[in-house]
């Protein structure tokens, strides 16, 4: 029996390989369709094949939109940070615009001066002083002393009141110390009209020039400059111009209004100037 049984199996087992070999060399040979059995094979593993790749391509599609995601968020970080940036870089290049401008300025006036120059810059300014007093970063290792001129590329703005190492405090000319003994000669139509200065009106914002002679014939417009006859001031240092003259509450002299020419309210790049012993000999 069991004999039996095994000699069908092996003869079944025979019959499916002959059936496969058949299959297979039919299949393979040239033809120009394909069976249904084809048809039904290559549908049912499309089919699968559509079915196990939906889910791996939307998977896949999820973590590419979340790499995207993040990948947005830092660039817009990074763009929002680029905008904040903006402004600032802005506020940059306009300062940076008129310090150029200012040097260039200075590099211009010191070139056309008859006397030496030290170029320094406002390091120091305290509030409650604005129209007193400032710091630059010259000092007697610059060759810069006590009493020097000081001035803008507009005019006349100070003297060093005290010079250190390597920096030098100025007092401005709105100042009453640096008013004192100023002698000045007021331009009128080529000829010079000796004063000094008196004070500084902070209402009118202007110099007030005394000891002027009567009868002087001053005129709006007349320049006013240093006349180098006191301190270590050399002569012809523009100051501003005058705006108005009035006679003395006693009738016996007159006084000049100056604008200056320097803006108090705004010194960054100044000049010190040297006052060489032959000049003060003069």
């Amino acid at each position: 029996m069991n004999r039996l049984f095994n000699r069908n199996r092996m003869l079944i087992i025979l019959f499916g390989i002959i059936i496969l070999i058949i299959l297979i060399g039919f299949s393979i040979s040239d033809r120009s369709s394909t069976t249904k059995a084809e048809q039904f094979t290559a549908d049912a593993a499309a089919g699968s094949q559509m079915i196990i790749d939906a889910p791996l391509n939307f998977a896949g599609s999820i973590f590419t939109s979340i790499r995207q995601s993040f990948n947005a968020v830092e660039e817009n970080e990074r763009l929002k940070a680029q905008l904040e940036m903006l402004p600032q870089m802005q506020a940059d290049l306009e300062r940076l615009e008129t310090e150029n401008e200012e040097l260039r300025e200075a590099l211009e006036v010191s070139s056309k001066q008859s006397y030496e120059s030290i170029n320094a810059r406002v390091i120091s300014r305290s509030p409650d002083q604005w129209l007193d007093n400032f710091t630059i970063d010259k000092g007697e290792a610059d060759g810069i002393n006590e009493g020097m001129a000081v001035m803008t590329t507009e005019g006349l703005i100070g003297t060093v009141a005290r010079a250190n190492g390597g920096s030098s405090y100025v007092e401005m000319l709105t100042t009453s110390v640096s008013q004192n003994n100023l002698s000045v000669e007021i331009m009128h139509e080529g000829n010079p009209i000796y004063g000094n200065i008196r004070e500084y009106d902070t209402e009118r914002n202007l110099l007030v020039i005394e000891n002027i002679k009567n009868r002087s014939g001053l005129a709006r417009g007349d320049e006013v400059l240093t006349s180098g006859l006191v301190g270590d001031y050399p002569e012809g240092l523009l100051i501003g111009t005058v705006v108005e003259v009035q006679n003395d509450e006693y009738g016996l002299s007159q006084n000049a209004y100056v604008q200056m020419k320097g803006n108090v309210d705004d010194v960054d790049v100044v000049f010190v100037i040297e006052r060489n012993p032959e000049s003060m000999e003069e």
